[in-house]
């Protein structure tokens, strides 16, 4: 694991935070959690206290349980779930279980430090974190699902890109498109989006190599099937999966000093 690592993972974790369906599971879960009042609070905090008290517990939860995806993707990637899902589980109980001590203590008006157990909360928030990390993977949000599957082999190309996409690493990148915010890529597994620009996107394609052939559209050489040209002057580049690239005039000199044009309109002739 480097630094450059990490960073990418924790920005690609993090941006699922900004998203709608996190404030609703939060809320949920809130929601919940001030109406039964688990762990004793329903007895001992008013709704008001109760209702601070599991916010600020929440909240902290979620941050923390993101940071350890982000941690222990950049540690296992997809490689090792049963270790991924422990390791993530021990960190959020470490750093989390400490703060529901201290926050129960000072929010409680009944139960003081003295009357709590540290080990126990943080043992308790381990396993309840660990049966979130399992509950994800079942249900396809962490890859791989299920913990006995054989690993993957390397690739021989992986690229950084690679470590930010749910499929293996041997699954082959054919390209990169521009979406709005994000990057589409589309992989001999299928089409993922990611939230980056293009230009980082492609930066991680490395070593791959391929081209850039329109500026929403960048292209692995490995993954060019042929080159189609249409009436009025219209290119496109064919794909393995049969997807078809549109070609701009402004980076045509990008594919004709590559030779794949050459390439492909000669194959095409001899055939």
């Amino acid at each position: 694991m480097n630094w450059s690592d990490l960073r990418m993972h924790f920005v690609e974790t993090f941006s699922i935070l900004r998203l709608r369906v996190t404030f609703c599971v939060w809320a949920a879960v809130l929601g919940v959690a001030v109406l039964a009042g688990p762990f004793g609070s329903y007895d001992t905090m008013s709704v008001p206290i109760r209702s601070a008290y599991w916010a600020a517990v929440i909240s902290g939860g979620f941050v923390i349980g993101f940071s350890a995806r982000a941690v222990m993707r950049a540690v296992f990637g997809t490689r090792h779930p049963i270790l991924f899902d422990l390791g993530a589980s021990l960190f959020v109980g470490v750093l989390l279980g400490p703060m529901i001590w201290v926050l129960r203590g000072w929010m409680d008006p009944v139960l003081g430090h003295e009357m709590l157990s540290l080990g126990r909360i943080t043992l308790h928030t381990a396993l309840i974190t660990g049966g979130v990390f399992v509950v994800r993977r079942q249900i396809g949000a962490e890859g791989p699902v299920g913990y006995w599957t054989a690993p993957e082999p390397e690739a021989e190309e992986r690229t950084r890109l690679h470590r930010r996409l749910s499929c293996p690493p041997s699954t082959e990148i054919y390209c990169l498109s521009a979406k709005n915010h994000s990057v589409e890529v589309a992989t001999s597994a299928g089409v993922e989006i990611l939230r980056l620009r293009l230009t980082d996107a492609i930066a991680e394609m490395e070593p791959v190599k391929g081209l850039c052939t329109h500026r929403s559209h960048w292209v692995a050489f490995a993954a060019i099937a042929g080159i189609e040209r249409e009436s009025g002057g219209k290119m496109f580049v064919v794909l393995k999966n049969g997807g078809r690239i549109p070609v701009s005039r402004k980076y045509r000199s990008n594919l004709e000093n590559s030779g794949l044009s050459d390439h492909f309109e000669t194959s095409a002739q001899d055939c």
